[in-house]
């Protein structure tokens, strides 16, 4: 899981630009050479305090008598405000798009309109362009979570990943008061953490987190519940002193608190939450929530920290191969960290631990990579299919009349062989007629041939004879004295008929394909 890193850039060109610029501070110089450099919170006539940094997280008060004092060095009201915005980078976490435009229009804008020539602007000038890229990122969805920016598409992606980061950032948060009710905050974002995201790498951090806190409860508690009594009785005490109209005023008020607190119990109950919100004013329950921690405590030792943590890094990974589709090596890694062990509890306290073994993410990432699974096997056949009817499409468009080419070329073999036939039939056709006319011709040609003869032998015949024999002409190129059809005309129609039988089936489409 790949996240965008800004902190190295930011740190990079801050330091460039306030490098000559060191953060500014009061400055004290005693008279035995001694140099005080801080916060001068208080100055009399006779004395001046000074807030000193002995660490970064540590501060210390000086209190100094002016008689020892050489000189006061005090910062300019301009210095002074660019220290504050100084502060601002790196933002926090998880700010919001108003939260970044508040801190950029109190911020550097207002220190570039109240002190324009200062020796500040170019680095006041950086930090604004810093901050509004950062409102630029959070407007398009992402944000911010330490050192890192999520994108919308990476908490898509990894759901369990970023959202327990987000809870272990709110208990963070919201703990830091210190208080017995926000320590009790803190725990009901480490109950939702527990319930939903036991192996994720946010998991052990909250669960040290969480037994840094709970013995600072458990000390509250025990006081809370030694001076209940005396306090409930100083609230009697300081109400029967005052006149009706405001012992009925802080009675009002009392009750509206009671039913505040009632109604917010009820819902917390309703909603399965396990560290409701607590009455300080009772002692029963004081004491009830003191056993509850003093239970906690107990379960959170069963952890085992190197584990989790170990199983967490594990888990990521495999995360981010089913993203990336390498099932084999995640389902490998999968069965590694599931064999990790994540509790170090004995028989007697296990029982005890609200959970047992187990790690709800490493349930996720099952369930996960058996439906990415399916879900790419359908998308590698539907690719498949794709690239079938890809290279069919491809092949019409390049070939598209190959198949009506073939049946074409099947209908021209079977034209073809009707045309032969055809052909054939008309040649026969034509011989027979040739035939015919010729035995015509030479029928008539003897006749007149035996008309010579004839002539010759009695040219003295009349014209009774003449027609005589004009008659017997006709019938000889009839077929002969039988007055039947003759043989070569019963070839000549069949051959006509048998033209006509080939030429309608092919216009039919008998035998072959119709063109």
């Amino acid at each position: 899981m790949k996240f965008t890193k800004s902190y190295l850039l930011l740190t990079l060109t801050l330091t460039a630009l306030t490098g000559f610029f060191p953060a500014l501070a009061d400055q004290i110089k005693m008279k035995d050479g001694t140099a005080y450099e801080g916060k001068i919170t208080l100055e009399t006539d006779d004395l001046v305090k000074i807030e000193i940094s002995a660490s970064s997280s540590i501060k210390e008060t000086k209190m100094l008598s002016r008689s020892d004092i050489e000189s006061i060095t005090k910062d300019k009201p301009e210095d002074l405000e660019f220290n504050k915005l100084q502060e601002l980078v790196p933002s926090r976490s998880m700010m919001g798009a108003d939260q970044y435009k508040s801190m950029i229009e109190t911020g550097p804008n207002t220190f570039l309109q109240k002190y324009p020539a200062s020796q500040h602007v170019e680095a006041v000038k950086k930090i604004k362009a810093t901050l509004e890229e950062e409102l630029d990122k959070v407007e398009r969805g992402f944000i911010k979570l330490e050192e890192d920016w999520i994108s919308p598409q990476e908490r898509a992606k990894f759901p369990e990943l970023v959202n327990s980061r987000i809870r272990f950032l709110n208990m963070q948060q919201v703990s830091r008061g210190l208080s017995h009710n926000a320590i009790i905050g803190a725990m009901r974002e480490f109950e939702d953490i527990e319930d939903n995201y036991i192996g994720t790498p946010a998991f052990p951090r909250a669960v040290e987190l969480a037994q840094n806190l709970l013995p600072t409860l458990a000390g509250q508690l025990q006081r809370m519940a030694r001076d209940v009594d005396y306090r409930n009785a100083e609230y009697e005490r300081t109400k029967s002193q005052m006149d009706d109209i405001a012992r009925q005023q802080v009675e009002a008020a009392r009750a509206r608190e009671e039913a505040q607190y009632k109604a917010g119990l009820e819902a917390d109950k309703k909603a399965g939450i396990r560290w409701v919100r607590l009455n300080a004013r009772s002692k029963d329950s004081i004491e009830s929530y003191g056993k509850m921690v003093a239970e906690e405590i107990k379960n959170l030792k069963t952890y085992n920290l190197e584990g989790l943590k170990k199983q967490g890094e594990i888990l990521a990974d495999v995360d981010d191969l089913i993203v990336k589709n390498n099932f084999r090596l995640a389902e490998s890694k999968l069965e590694e960290a599931a064999k990790i062990s994540t509790r170090t509890a004995t028989e007697g306290n296990a029982a005890s631990s609200k959970k047992g073994g187990g790690g709800t993410y490493l349930a996720a990432l099952r369930a996960k990579l058996s439906k990415t699974k399916a879900e790419e096997e359908e998308l590698a056949k539907a690719r498949e299919e794709a690239a079938k009817s890809q290279a069919l499409t491809q092949n019409m468009k390049s070939n598209p009349k190959s198949k009506e080419s073939d049946e074409q070329e099947e209908t021209l073999t079977v034209d073809e062989e009707k045309q032969k036939a055809a052909e054939a039939a008309l040649a026969a056709l034509a011989a027979s007629n040739s035939k015919a006319s010729s035995g015509k011709e030479e029928k008539p040609a003897k006749s007149k041939s035996s008309k010579s003869k004839s002539s010759k032998k009695s040219s003295k015949r009349d014209d009774d004879d003449d027609d005589e024999r004009e008659e017997r002409r006709e019938r000889t190129s009839s077929g002969g004295g039988g007055g039947g059809i003759s043989i070569t005309r019963i070839i000549q129609i069949g051959t006509v008929l048998l033209l006509i039988a080939v030429v309608a089936f092919k216009y039919l489409g008998v035998g072959g394909k119709k063109e």
